[in-house]
C-alpha cells in the first residue's frame, strides 16, 4: 500500500535555531509513515533543538517542515496542542505527576485532551498499559515503580491518543543497559505495529542489536548515517 508509506515528516532548507542562535542548517530529509529513525550526535550538536522545532517548542525560522499534516512554517500558536495530539513525545526525565497514580496519571492526559466518556478513558488506559508490558500496574504510584517501569509509562502516555510518531529524546538516557535494551523492546513493538519513531540516542549499541535508519547532527548539517 503506497499512502502506508508516504511522508510523515518533510523538512526542505530548514534552519533550527536555539533561541538566536542557529544550530543546524540547510536541513533536507523525510521520515515515512511507520518508518524508525535514530537520530544520533555530540552533545550539543542540534538534536534536541530539531525535535523541539518538529513538536513546535521552537519556531522554525527559515525553510519549511510539514509534520502530521501541520505546516510548522505557517502554523499558529492555537494550533500547536492539536499539532502534539498527532505527535507522541518521551523525554529522558519522566516528568510524571508525582501524587497521582499511573491511572490518574494516564487520565489527566486524556481528559486534556477532550476525552470525556470514562468507560472509554478506562478502555484506552488498559490498551495503552497492556502494550508496553504493565497491564496490572494502574493504581500504582510512580514511587512504586522502577526507573524502567515509570519510562513505560511515560510511552503509554505518549501513545494515548495514537500518534502518527513517537519523538523520543535519549529515552534511555536514564537507565541501566539491561532496562534499556527492554524499553528498546517497547519501541520496537510500537513501530512494528505501524507508528513511526524518530529517537535521538548516545547508545550506539543500539544501532547495533536494532539496526534501523540514522540521521546524524554534526557540523551544523544533518546527513545520513
Amino acid at each position: 500500500m503506497t499512502e502506508t508509506r508516504e511522508p510523515i515528516v518533510i523538512l526542505e532548507r530548514a534552519d533550527i535555531y536555539q533561541g538566536d542562535r542557529p544550530v543546524l542548517n540547510d536541513v533536507h530529509f523525510e521520515i515515512k509513515n511507520g518508518e524508525f529513525v535514530y537520530l544520533i550526535g555530540r552533545t550539543g550538536s542540534g538534536k534536541s533543538s530539531l525535535m523541539k522545532t518538529l513538536y513546535g517548542d521552537l519556531w522554525l525560522h527559515t525553510g519549511s517542515a510539514k509534520v502530521v499534516g501541520y505546516e510548522l512554517h505557517n502554523i499558529k500558536r492555537a494550533d500547536i496542542p492539536f499539532l502534539r495530539r498527532k505527535i507522541g513525545i518521551v523525554f529522558q526525565d519522566f516528568q510524571l505527576l508525582s501524587d497521582r497514580s499511573v491511572e490518574d496519571n494516564l487520565s489527566f492526559v486524556l481528559r486534556a485532551t477532550g476525552w470525556e466518556q470514562q468507560s472509554k478513558i478506562s478502555k484506552r488506559i488498559a490498551e495503552v498499559l497492556m502494550q508496553v508490558g504493565l497491564g496490572t500496574s494502574q493504581k500504582k504510584m510512580p514511587h512504586q515503580l522502577s526507573g524502567g517501569e515509570q519510562q513505560r509509562v511515560v510511552i503509554a502516555r505518549a501513545m494515548l491518543n495514537e500518534p502518527r510518531i513517537l519523538i523520543a529524546d535519549e529515552p534511555t538516557g536514564n537507565l541501566d543497559p539491561e532496562v534499556g535494551d527492554q524499553i528498546m523492546q517497547v519501541f520496537k513493538t510500537i513501530n512494528n505495529a505501524g507508528t513511526a519513531i524518530l529517537m535521538a540516542t548516545h547508545n550506539y549499541e543500539f544501532l547495533k542489536k536494532f539496526p534501523a535508519r540514522t540521521l546524524k547532527c554534526e557540523n551544523g548539517n544533518v546527513t545520513e548515517g
